[in-house]
């Protein structure tokens, strides 16, 4: 419990910052911190301050759940603020439900990934490599490297490098 409280404390601060140095207007600040922790819509209970405690807002998890479920999930997010969402394991079916909604929504497809961005994250300067040893690997590598993409990672990607060739890792 102590941690918790000394995160939140320190969430808060910078939230506080933020509008002293003039990052957000009073309004913003004020709905943030009206906002409740979690939310429980019935079928997912959703954590609104993820991102404002470690920089990252919750991602859905799409596999056994409904499109319209899903599209729920990401209206209620959208009104409490999140800028951007990020569902996996998703279909096509899903995607096309959530795109009826928010035109703005993009599908990848080899990597199961519905992503909405509408103010995307700084550049950490860091790449992240994801390398798989072969081809049946390159859907969850996508999955992967679509990830870390979100999050503000350059991703350079190594594609059926053989498990059994080092030569054709080197090459």
């Amino acid at each position: 419990m102590e941690v918790w409280i000394e995160v939140l404390r320190l969430d808060i601060k910078k939230l506080l910052d933020d509008y002293k140095n003039g990052n957000i207007t009073l309004d913003e600040a004020e709905r943030k911190l009206k906002i409740a922790p979690v939310e429980d819509i019935g079928y997912a209970v959703i954590d609104h301050q993820r991102e404002m405690r470690n920089g990252c807002p919750e991602v859905i998890y799409c596999a056994g759940k409904t499109a319209e479920q899903i599209v729920g999930i990401i209206g209620r997010m959208l009104e409490a603020g999140t800028k951007n969402i990020l569902g996996t394991r998703a279909d096509k079916e899903k995607y096309n439900a959530v795109k009826a909604v928010y035109d703005d929504a993009v599908y990848y497809e080899a990597a199961r990934i519905i992503k909405i961005e509408r103010e995307p994250l700084k550049k950490t300067g860091g790449t992240v490599v994801v390398a798989t040893g072969g081809t049946s690997d390159i859907p969850v590598a996508e999955e992967a490297a679509i990830t870390c993409e979100y999050l503000g990672n350059n991703v350079e990607r190594l594609y059926d490098v053989g498990v059994a060739g080092l030569h054709r890792l080197l090459s």
